[in-house]
């Protein structure tokens, strides 16, 4: 069965590609087929790809248990590929057995699919109107870049496979496994035993679901285990074929009492499961691993939610395995002695080495995610308006004691991100430019936007914030060049397109002014062919024309500009000069 279920999940990789192959070739295709997306329906409509995948696969698990996490999930594949990576090293990861962390899952699905709505509800906030998203065009929106995509690959496909064990993250971290188990307790579809079994423990053994097979069919008739994925290995190595997948009574409802006999004893007593760590040790680990997932979630705009919760899981592990260091006298990870007869072994050193060095990262980046926070959330609370763009700004004049005591402590803590951050933060700069304008500090406005523009170089929007300060400054000729880069960048920008208008617009005035005409007349024709549908821009290009000594060239712009202000009485009394200048001079 192992040689069906890796083709299937090779098959999936090639689906995947094929979807981003036809995404790029044709600049539009299906939106991803990724069950988070299903947040997007449930919270703003949108009826995508992803929804109806996630809906569907809980249909299927309700009837066959959980084949889909089995044999479907790209996830899985990389854990599959972790667990015999590491056998082939002579490592064979040894499963987590938890009663607390187990429920991780499902507090995660709970906290992304069902809190939302619950709250809208609450709120008495209407439902959204359904809409169809099914195909994109911009497939990766929603997704991370190649990086931090790489990275959730290692941590929560491989790394979390030698800590946690195998199927690590489907047992301790997956959110969408969460509603899986729950759906998989009424599901009719089960591996069933028969009389052929003999207890020989080769499917528990096999099971890289970490389900202990042997114990539950002989308790059961079945497996009842949420956690089993159908992966079908405990099939494939029974030596006397008694295990089969069937359907029968959903472990909801108790399971088949099945008591295996053996002499005309009981095989199989009462089952008592033994987990790694003791409660409190567990409750201990549950509150560090959510402290994690808090300080990295989002950290540095990079981190999604899915990577913060393998993290987090790693996390909780570790600690617990520190507590064991400091408590016990003998301990063991994986193949690794870490303390032996009450004393810490090389290996232990470094475990405990490795330990703080993360546990550093983590306070560090609780740190940076607070200041970020703090700062952003007293950014947004000043409600600082474009007034501080533009040359004698009195925002910060007329601003009460209270608003400027908020700027400088936002201020402050976004400075803190930018200081004390391991990587750029765009969003941070961007408040911060906000902040400094507000305080006339034009100088580290400027520097945080070029910043931005080193960091994003391909974005319009940093270059249309520089250009705006140096217009601000007077500096006209650097503005207009990083208004024009904004726009070859992104050519549908409107607010940079009427920005660069006015700047040609004021340009022209001026050289009007100096009886400059003919520059006047081709900077305010730059104006116009920037924003046409501006009266006073048609009006002032028809003066300027006329002016050069061509009524005719300027008559259309003198009635575009009464089209577009009919009310106008100087752009109605000009065109009646412009026609009987034209009449005098007609031969």
């Amino acid at each position: 069965m192992s040689r069906w279920r890796t083709l299937s999940l090779v098959l999936v990789h090639v689906l995947m590609i094929g979807h981003i192959v036809h995404w790029v070739a044709s600049g539009r295709t299906l939106s991803p087929v990724e069950p988070s997306e299903a947040m997007y329906t449930l919270n703003e409509g949108h009826l995508n790809a992803g929804f109806i995948f996630f809906a569907a696969s809980l249909l299927a698990t309700l009837v066959l248990g959980r084949f889909v996490c089995g044999w479907g999930c790209h996830f899985i594949a990389y854990q599959d590929l972790c667990t015999w990576l590491l056998k082939k090293m002579g490592i064979t990861p040894k499963p987590l057995r938890s009663r607390v962390l187990i429920l991780a899952p499902l507090a995660l699905a709970v906290y992304m699919f069902v809190w939302p709505t619950a709250y809208r509800l609450w709120m008495g906030v209407p439902a959204p109107a359904l809409s169809n998203h099914l195909i994109k065009t911009d497939y990766w929106e929603t997704f991370p870049g190649p990086v931090i995509a790489i990275v959730s690959v290692l941590v929560c496909g491989f790394a979390i496979v030698y800590f946690l064990g195998s199927k690590g993250f489907c047992t301790y971290g997956c959110p969408y496994g969460g509603f899986f188990a729950l759906t998989d307790k009424v599901a009719p579809g089960r591996i069933l035993v028969t009389d052929a079994c003999e207890q020989c423990g080769h499917c528990t053994a096999t099971c890289s679901s970490n389900v202990r097979v042997h114990e539950e069919v002989a308790r059961y008739g079945m497996v009842v285990d949420p956690g089993c994925m159908k992966c079908m290995d405990c099939v494939s190595v029974c030596p006397n074929d008694a295990l089969h997948f069937g359907f029968a009574k959903p472990s909801v409802f108790g399971g088949a009492k099945f008591p295996r006999t053996d002499g005309g004893t009981v095989a199989m007593a009462s089952r008592q499961t033994h987990y790694d760590f003791s409660l409190g040790e567990e409750v201990a680990m549950a509150g560090v691993g959510l402290l994690a997932l808090l300080c990295v979630r989002g950290l540095y705009g990079q981190i999604p939610l899915l990577l913060a919760m393998g993290m987090g899981g790693i996390s909780a592990y570790i600690f617990g395995k520190v507590l064991r260091l400091v408590r016990s006298a003998n301990v063991r990870f994986q193949n690794l002695q870490l303390k032996r007869g009450g004393s810490i072994t090389r290996a232990g050193w470094a475990f405990m080495l490795c330990a703080i060095v993360l546990g550093a990262f983590t306070v560090h980046s609780g740190l940076v995610q607070y200041h970020a926070w703090r700062g952003e959330l007293l950014t947004r609370s000043l409600h600082i308006d474009d007034s501080v763009w533009s040359a004698g700004n009195a925002w910060w004049t007329q601003a009460s004691s209270e608003k400027r005591t908020r700027v400088v402590d936002a201020t402050t803590h976004l400075e803190r991100v930018d200081q004390w951050g391991l990587m750029p933060t765009p969003a941070t700069w961007a408040d911060l430019t906000w902040l400094y304008l507000a305080q006339d500090r034009d100088v580290e406005a400027e520097a945080a936007l070029r910043r931005m523009i080193a960091g994003t170089p391909d974005q319009a929007e940093p270059y249309r914030g520089l250009a705006g300060v140096l217009k601000k400054t007077g500096r006209m000729a650097e503005a207009q060049a990083f208004y024009e880069k904004t726009l070859s960048i992104d050519p549908t920008h409107d607010a940079a397109r009427a920005d660069l208008a006015a700047i040609h617009y004021v340009k022209g005035m001026a050289q009007l002014g100096r009886r400059d005409i003919e520059a006047a007349v081709v900077s305010l024709q730059a104006a116009v062919g920037l924003r046409p549908a501006v009266a006073i821009y048609q009006y002032n290009l028809g003066v300027a024309t006329f002016m050069a000594g061509r009524p005719a060239d300027a008559l259309p712009h003198i009635r575009d500009a009464i089209r577009l202000d009919p009310d106008d009485p100087d752009a109605q009394g000009f065109e009646q000069i412009i026609l009987r200048e034209l009449a005098r001079t007609r031969p």
